[in-house]
């Protein structure tokens, strides 16, 4: 019996040498994905879209804005009353229920007019609903 059990140690440790070695490697070749909007959980994300909103300006492209706030919750689009092609890209930038979905209601609009940004909030939404 005291045989078997000696052999068994010089095992174990090779066992967790490699085992060490393992981690080792697994851990300094290990990249982390970079933090952007669509890899973040739902309240960084929420904080992230509240702050970048408030940086924007009017005459932004789309194409930026999707850099800075990743891909939008909802997506709408509509005609105003001159004709032209609205885009309606939708953030979630407040909780209004602890069911953990994202509702419109819990978002910020961002209207664009030809790729660019015009306007964003929900006053903006609705004069452009309401013909203004």
């Amino acid at each position: 019996m005291s045989q078997g059990k000696s052999r068994l140690v010089p095992v174990v440790a090779v066992l967790l040498g490699l085992y060490l070695v393992f981690v080792v490697v697994v851990v300094s070749v290990w990249e982390e994905a970079p933090a952007t909007p669509d890899n973040m959980d739902w309240d960084d994300r929420q904080k992230h879209n509240v702050a970048a909103i408030a940086t924007l300006e009017p005459g932004l492209s789309k194409a930026i804005v999707l850099e800075r706030l990743g891909n939008p919750d909802f997506s709408e689009a509509l005609t105003d009353h001159d004709g032209h092609g609205i885009q309606v890209l939708r953030y979630r930038t407040h909780r209004t229920k602890g069911d953990g979905e994202t509702t419109p209601d819990e978002t910020t609009p961002l209207l664009f007019r030809d790729g660019v940004l015009f306007g964003w909030g929900e006053t903006a939404f609705e004069q452009l609903n309401n013909g203004g």
